[in-house]
């Protein structure tokens, strides 16, 4: 079997309004204020800045956060060694 073949899972991500989003496949939080949270999923950075930020849902991999959401960010990671450094 062709590992390079396989698609990699993917995250879905849905914004409602100003108030809610919403993050599928969620691996971890890194960070989360009351202003900024942080989280890794599906290989991808994902930055929330608002303000009253808090995580509403943590269940099935799925990850809620409510408050005034001013913006949304997505960066590709590289894959990570044990010891925290990209390859």
């Amino acid at each position: 079997m062709n590992l390079s073949s396989l698609s990699p899972i993917r995250s879905m991500i849905t914004i409602s309004g100003d108030s809610e989003v919403l993050v599928e496949n969620c691996r971890r939080f890194l960070e989360c204020s009351e202003i900024k949270c942080s989280l890794i999923s599906a290989g991808y950075l994902v930055e929330i800045w608002g303000c009253g930020l808090t995580a509403s849902n943590y269940a099935n991999g799925s990850a809620g956060l409510r408050g005034k959401i001013q913006s949304v960010s997505v960066e590709r990671r590289g894959r990570l060694r044990n010891g925290g450094d990209k390859k």
